[in-house]
Parts: C-alpha cells; structure tokens; sequence
C-alpha cells in the first residue's frame, strides 16, 4: 500500500515522495469524532497490544470541529510486537473551532502516520503536539499536512524525537496556504536527537502558498546529544546512559506529561525509558 504521498513531489532517490507499507489481511477500522458547536471534546486511543491476534493494524479517524467547538485527540502507539501500523486522521475545522493532536510514538516495526487538517472557517486552528522514539530497525514515517483554507487560521506543529540502533525516521510536514486564507499562520519544527551512529533521520519540511498576506515558518534540525551537557550531568554523579535518559526525558517528557491520565504517562516514559 502506498501512503503519505507529498503533496510536491522532490526528487525519487531521496525516497520520501511517499511511503510503501505492507498490510496483509487486515480489517479497516473507521471512528469518526463530531464537536458540534460550542461542544469539547476529548479522545484518547492507547494502543498497547495486539489486537484479535492481528500483527498489523490499519485505522482511520474522522474528525468534524463545528464553529467554536474544541477537539483534543491524543493517540499514543505502543506496542513494538506489532509488525506494521498505517493510521489515517483527517480533521475538518470550521470557523473559531480548535483541533488539538497530541501523538506519541513508541510502537510498531514499520509505522505510517498520517494527519491531515483542513482548516475551513475563519479563525480555525490545529495545535500539533509530538513525540517518538524508534530503535532496533523500527521504521517510521510521520507525515502532517495543514491546508490553510479560510481566513486568520493558524497553525502549529511542534515534532520532538529520538532514534537508537539502526532506527530510520521520515518526517514531512505540509503547511500550504490555500488562496483565500489572508491572514493566516502556520509553523513547524522537528528536533531529532541521534543516539547511535546508524540510526537514519530525514526530515522534509514543506511551505505552499498561493495567497499574499501570510506567515509560514519552518525548521528541522538533527543531531547527536549535545556532549558538554553530557559531561555536566555526569560530573553530577550520574553514569553515561543516566545522562542520556534524563537528556532524552528533557526533550520527550513535556509532550508526554499533556496526556490526561498520569499512570498512563508513568508507562510510557517507563517503557521508552527500558529502550533507551
């Protein structure tokens, strides 16, 4: 199956124009989440484990923000038994509407994500909140698209992540200003932080606009951990690999500690934490 296909494609040898992910015998699982107006509402998906003895998952989420109403989706994947995971969300945001997307990655071998926002009504707004970590030759692919429709929307993507062992990470990030969207806002960053030498990190952060009058911000950065902030926390009295927990901890935590049950993060960073 091909997924997270840019919606400009740049040149084949790069191989991030899109993303091939094998599903064998899965059954698609659709949810579909309505704010109606002036509504909030809060959402969690927390996958841990297989499923119906399925190693490979395929969802898709729906989402329709009504004018002023508010929509918190947090998703959090988890579970490294699984094979292969595609998760399709699309969110139509009408006027005054917010749609919050708070993901945490953490899970399957080969994993395509995929979330589109299409910001429709005037002041219509999605806050993009993330975090992964990858290791051993876990492969996976983020990919957000913003379409800037109406007028004054905003947007903001926010990624935060760390690969170890010989883990590969593909982000894109679309933000395209659509004519018709003066006065609009949007900005991504992505921060990546490289535990080992073979890990693989490509970013590909994309602006499109066709209309005068707006802001668009982008930023990526990869690196390895900064070695004089090694060495202060571990004069402290710490070994190598606590420096590099409370480093990764610094950069993951603040995303993860958003979810809205407090056991659930004490899991996830417990379990990050054993694969670092």
């Amino acid at each position: 199956m091909i997924a997270n296909t840019l919606p400009l494609l740049t040149w084949r040898w790069l191989k991030v124009n899109d993303a091939l992910i094998e599903l064998p015998e899965v059954l698609e699982q659709v949810t579909e989440i309505t704010a109606k107006e002036n509504d909030e509402i809060s959402t969690l998906f927390d996958f841990s484990k297989i499923e119906d003895g399925n190693d490979s998952r395929h969802i898709k989420i729906k989402i329709t923000a009504e004018k002023n109403s508010k929509v918190d989706l947090y998703y959090v994947s988890r579970c490294t038994d699984e094979s292969a995971a595609l998760t399709d969300i699309e969110a139509d945001v009408d006027e005054g509407a917010t749609v919050n997307f708070i993901q945490i990655e953490s899970g399957a071998k080969r994993t395509v994500t995929n979330y589109t926002a299409n910001l429709k009504g005037r002041g219509a707004t999605t806050n993009i909140d993330s975090v992964y970590f990858a290791g051993g030759e876990d492969n996976l692919d983020i990919f957000y698209h913003v379409n800037h429709i109406g007028e004054e929307t905003v947007s903001n993507i926010l990624v935060n992540g760390a690969l170890k062992d010989k883990a590969r990470k593909t982000f894109k990030g679309t933000i395209d200003f659509k004519r018709g969207s003066k006065g609009s806002k949007g900005s991504e960053e992505e921060f990546a932080t490289l535990l080992d030498e073979d890990v693989r990190s490509i970013a590909v952060p994309v602006l499109l606009c066709v209309e005068d009058d707006v802001e668009g911000l982008h930023a990526a950065s990869a690196g390895k951990i900064d070695q004089d902030k090694l060495f202060y926390i571990m004069s402290r009295g710490l070994s190598q690999e606590q420096a590099k927990k409370m480093l990764v901890e610094t950069q993951l935590f603040p995303t993860i500690d958003k979810l809205p049950d407090k056991d659930l993060v004490q899991e996830i960073w417990g379990n990050i934490e054993k694969r670092i």
